[in-house]
């Protein structure tokens, strides 16, 4: 599993590279106990101002994410591969490289539903974990 997120505050001063590495240690610790692993975790400092191709919706992330796995034969290379986020922002990255789009309804999720302009054909999950159990069920 690889996750893309946007860290704008890095570049505002929230919080420093040390920080974030924690949160990210801690994510992964989580995981460990229920058999999940995060393979590699991309994130973009910047604020949107900086006008930079790795703040999501832009595809540079994902971009970078098809590169690691090398999945770079074709304009659409994440083509099959599930997109998961809470806001449109997420699924439109990925949806740029031809991932399918999964929402969840926690954090922003509720609220990116009920703005509505879900891309075509969305499948949303109640968590994370719902989401999980969709995968690995052959349900995606």
């Amino acid at each position: 599993m690889a996750v893309a997120t946007n860290q704008s505050g890095l570049a505002r001063g929230l919080f420093n590279i040390n920080d974030l590495h924690a949160m990210h240690s801690k994510m992964d610790r989580l995981l460990k106990p229920l058999g999940g692993h995060i393979d590699s975790i991309f994130f973009c400092p910047h604020v949107d101002a900086n006008a930079c191709d790795c703040r999501k919706p832009l595809p540079g992330m994902m971009k970078e994410i098809a590169l690691r796995y090398k999945k770079t034969d074709s304009t659409l290379p994440l083509t099959g591969t599930p997109i998961v986020g809470d806001s449109l922002r997420d699924l439109e990255a990925g949806i740029a490289l031809g991932a399918s789009p999964h929402l969840v309804l926690t954090g922003k999720g509720r609220k990116t539903v009920d703005k509505g302009n879900l891309p075509e054909g969305t499948q949303i999950h109640a968590d994370l974990m719902a989401f999980a159990n969709a995968l690995l069920e052959d349900r995606i």
